[in-house]
């Protein structure tokens, strides 16, 4: 319970599909009314190539906080995976939280499903009843496959009830329940020569397919084949001619489910009987209750809204891209495809430092990003946000009834956060924008993080071209284009510059009693003590072994430069504890002849002043 709420958590794939987005809405017109509120983790796509909960999408299961949730509901059907779906259920069980399979079965759950078995045997036989054919041909699903298989058995059954023998090599083709498998499976059924007078498919998507083929070579539908389809799909009333099927409603799944919770009801088998739908691919008389009109009207209204829509966002993944840093990526945000919407990253997505690539951070940070937020006021500032707090000003949204909708957001498979959906209303369409929404988050974020990532890194190799690796000062070469563009500033307005030459004291004596790695380690301590006594912007360059080099332009204060250089190596050998002394001779000279003004020039008369300090140094011991 969170805030007087009950809360549901909806884990489910597609919720684009008109079956899902009539289960979200019907589920929700139920319990809301009764002080429940809906959360949903949704995936982009299902897990029927993949079953591997290291897909980054699956991490979208893991923001469910059982702590304050009251049922766990999971679609498994549109999931696909039963390693994804036990690994919810086991979570679930582990906090005590109680779990509905919708469209499938799991032990020591409530399951909700359709009776597959007698719809499917309900064409079958309204087939043979009604139209009596005896040669008949099965397009099959996938070899294996659950639905696949119950659905040939049937099949296979009604034949022999009907005294026609079954023959599974002649009688069965396989289009893997989608449309290229299963042109290429219709068209050796045509090229054999040998038509069946029905074609009895196991989905809607093949039975499309089947029809648009046969006509494509010829046959007439229904009249020298019959086809069959099953799933009951929006474009069925759209095909000419429309097919036969069954149509599962999932309002009233969606309905049997909102009555378990209501009643507490957590064990069990649940069934809703799929409606045979005749139509004209069969021979018969069109009888759907959905007005054809109407249904293609929204199909229309749709596609060019996702035409419009798509072509918005892919600017905003471009305008996101171009950014050069994450801060700017808000204002690029601001469009209306996007006004439901709560953006989070982990904490690694600000460091430019961090291969988005190669990060193997799995999951989502206790404390989150807020990059952006639709509800905030503009110009929004990204800030942090405590993931438990789960999105910003909730007590306001879970007021409103309508389902939250959070999604993982990823680039190359590596998660690099979630964004979550906040509606006002629940309109159908904009349930269907989500997937698109959130591919141009993943574009537009994910390629800005690599793309600064690249910068990064070209910026790291330019720093190691031109600087020295042990004392990170200036090497010859960045200091020669430095230096050129000093001396044309100093000419220009005739000005005078302070130089400091600096050389290690002792150092063969230093490598040769401790080792090279000391001495190193002498060179390194000069060079940032000359960094740190020379002004911020002073040029400083190691041209030697032990000879460092600064140049700074103005007039500056000589006795003050050697000062701040003595205390600062008196202080590290104070702290330092070595057995040896780091100290440095200095050369230090103003000159105002910016007409002769060259650096070989420049290191002579430092070099002469630096040793007759070493000079007087030595006389001194």
């Amino acid at each position: 319970m969170l805030n007087g709420y009950k809360i549901i958590a909806l884990c489910l794939s597609a919720i684009q599909d008109a079956s899902s987005i009539s289960f979200i809405t019907e589920l929700n017109d139920k319990l809301s009314k009764h002080g429940y509120r809906i959360f949903i983790y949704h995936m982009s796509t299902d897990m029927a190539w993949s079953d591997d909960m290291k897909d980054s999408e699956t991490l979208v299961f893991d923001l469910i906080d059982y702590f304050v949730v009251d049922t766990v509901i999971i679609m498994d059907e549109k999931i696909k995976s039963r390693t994804v779906t036990e690994h919810i259920i086991s979570n679930a069980k582990a906090a005590g939280v109680p779990v509905i399979v919708v469209d499938g079965q799991c032990d020591g759950c409530a399951s909700v499903r359709f009776d597959y078995r007698t719809g499917f045997e309900a064409i079958v036989r309204h087939v043979m009843e009604e139209h009596k054919p005896r040669k008949l041909h099965f397009m099959a699903g996938s070899r294996g496959n659950l639905f696949s298989e119950e659905r040939l058995e049937i099949f296979a059954m009604i034949l022999k009830e009907y005294g026609i023998a079954f023959d599974r090599e002649s009688m069965v083709s396989y289009g893997d329940f989608w449309a290229r498998p299963t042109i290429k499976a219709a068209q050796r059924i045509i090229d054999s020569g040998d038509m069946p007078q029905a074609i009895i498919c196991a989905n809607d998507i093949m039975a499309i397919n089947v029809v648009a083929l046969l006509k494509k070579n010829g046959y007439r539908v229904p009249e020298d084949v019959i086809v069959t389809g099953f799933d009951g799909i929006e474009e069925t009333h759209l095909t000419e001619p429309r097919i036969t099927t069954s149509f599962c409603d999932f309002e009233e799944l969606a309905g049997t489910v909102a009555d378990l919770i209501q009643k507490g009801v957590w064990e069990g088998d649940y069934y809703a009987l799929p409606r045979l739908m005749v139509s004209e691919s069969c021979g018969c008389k069109y009888n759907s209750r959905i007005d054809i009109l109407e249904s293609f009207s929204q199909l229309n209204s749709r596609f060019y809204r996702y035409q419009d829509d798509n072509h918005v966002l892919m600017q905003i993944a471009e305008d996101m891209q171009g950014c050069r840093r994450i801060e700017e990526v808000p204002a690029m945000m601001g469009h209306r495809v996007m006004n439901h919407m709560c953006c989070f990253l982990n904490q690694w997505c600000t460091d430019d430092s961090v291969d988005p690539m190669m990060t193997h951070q799995d999951g989502f940070d206790d404390e989150m990003y807020i990059l952006y937020n639709a509800e905030a006021a503009k110009p929004f500032v990204p800030m942090k946000f405590a993931r438990r707090d789960i999105i910003p000003n909730l007590d306001a949204l879970l007021e409103r009834t309508h389902p939250l909708v959070f999604m993982e957001i990823d680039f190359m498979n590596v998660t690099f956060g979630y964004v979550c959906f906040c509606y006002k209303s629940c309109d159908n369409t904009d349930y269907t924008k989500i997937p698109q929404i959130v591919s141009a988050v993943d574009m537009g974020i994910g390629g800005l993080l690599n793309k600064r990532y690249q910068h990064y890194l070209t910026s790291q190799i330019e720093h190691i071209y031109i600087h020295d690796s042990l004392t990170g000062l200036y090497n010859r070469l960045g200091f020669n284009s430095e230096f050129e563009k000093m001396t044309k500033r100093v000419r220009k307005k005739k000005g005078i510059v302070t130089v400091v030459l600096a050389d290690l004291d002792g150092l063969k004596g230093i490598n040769d009693n401790y080792g090279h790695a000391a001495g190193d380690n002498a060179i390194h301590t000069v060079a940032q003590a000359l960094k740190n006594s020379c002004p911020e912007e002073a040029l400083c360059v190691r041209f030697g072994g032990d000879e460092m080099f600064a140049i700074m332009e103005g007039n500056y204060d000589i006795g003050l430069i050697r000062k701040r250089m003595q205390n600062w190596l008196e202080d590290y050998n104070g702290r330092a504890g070595n057995p040896y002394t780091v100290s440095a001779s200095l050369g230090i000279l103003i000159t105002n002849e910016t007409e002769e003004l060259e650096f070989e020039d420049l290191l002579k008369r430092a070099d002469e002043l630096m040793y007759q300090e070493k000079h007087r140094k030595r006389k001194q011991f």
